[in-house]
């Protein structure tokens, strides 16, 4: 059975199902909430075939990769991919404790080598290339309160529109600036260099392919194999002439504390036409290494639950 591209997946879930778990949340805390999750995430994992094999295809991926610095003290098991789709439903509920204000900036720990502080001395903005490893909804919750910079969010799926939408039902104050696009074409472009020209920032995920051009893509190792980038994001990145970052934000599994990986890329990437492929390899390649990197050392933050080494049809 050839696995569909993860666009095309039906999104498990609707807003109704996340206004209940956030109302939840919202009258019993974290108790009633994770009781609520405990068996809707059982229930993902027992029906999802796809997203179950994908987990563990992932998890024995790092393990076999890492060898002797492996996360795991053996192959992981069905119990270790159970455990992945529970770091799942956690993930969603640290979105809300960011967003309501429970996770403080002393619980933030900067880890790389550019801080928010820098962003916010800076005249111009810039792009932050993320991904689904971790949670970038801490980072921009604190980001947007503390700074003045605004964060535009592109998103590509209805599920992040409803999750957010529905967030902002349950608590109004909860200012999220997102951007539905289904592609990246001229007028979102004009509107991002406006704004980036204005001293805001532009957030894109730069782990997977596009939506209505799957086949955009250029190859680059991850976990010892050849994984299909998207060539999106950093055509945007170097048509919106300006700085590029990287963006980690990730729950350290050992003090509870987040760790935060806010990288400078370049100061302009520039991606001449004819040669955009080769102009592109050393800041993919950064970018790949730092992804494998962090997923090694937080696997069950890995939130692309289909396969990631599958190519995209051209």
């Amino acid at each position: 059975m050839v696995e569909k591209h993860w666009a095309k997946k039906k999104e498990r879930g609707s807003y109704w199902g996340i206004v209940i778990v956030l109302r939840a949340y919202q009258y019993g805390g974290h108790w009633l909430m994770r009781l609520i999750l405990a068996p809707v995430i059982t229930y993902f994992f027992l029906t999802g075939g796809d997203p179950r094999r994908a987990s563990l295809d992932f998890l024995r991926r790092v393990h076999s990769y890492a060898a002797e610095r492996s996360p795991f003290t053996a192959e992981p098991g069905w119990r270790q991919s159970w455990y992945h789709f529970w770091q799942f439903g956690l993930h969603a509920l640290a979105k809300i404790d960011a967003w309501v204000g429970k996770v403080s900036k002393n619980q933030v720990r900067n880890c790389g080598d550019t801080h928010f502080d820098d962003l916010e001395k800076q005249p111009q903005g810039g792009i932050l290339i993320g991904s689904h490893l971790g949670n970038l909804e801490v980072a921009r919750a604190l980001a947007s309160k503390k700074y003045t910079r605004r964060m535009n969010v592109l998103v590509f799926t209805q599920h992040a529109q409803s999750f957010n939408r529905a967030l902002k039902d349950v608590n109004p104050k909860v200012d999220i600036d997102l951007i539905q696009v289904t592609d990246i074409d001229m007028g979102l472009t004009i509107l991002l260099k406006e704004r980036i020209e204005q001293g805001e920032f532009v957030v894109i995920v730069g782990d997977r392919t596009s939506v209505t051009q799957p086949g955009q893509t250029i190859e680059q190792d991850f976990l010892g194999k050849p994984v299909s980038f998207a060539l999106g994001p950093w055509i945007l990145a170097s048509v919106l002439e300006c700085p590029v970052y990287f963006l980690f934000c990730l729950k350290n599994p050992n003090d509870g504390h987040y760790d935060l990986y806010l990288n400078h890329a370049c100061d302009q990437l520039k991606l001449p036409r004819k040669s955009r492929r080769e102009a592109l390899q050393p800041v993919l390649k950064a970018y790949s290494e730092t992804l494998e990197k962090l997923a090694m050392r937080y696997p069950y933050q890995w939130f692309n639950f289909f396969d990631f080494w599958k190519k995209d049809s051209q």
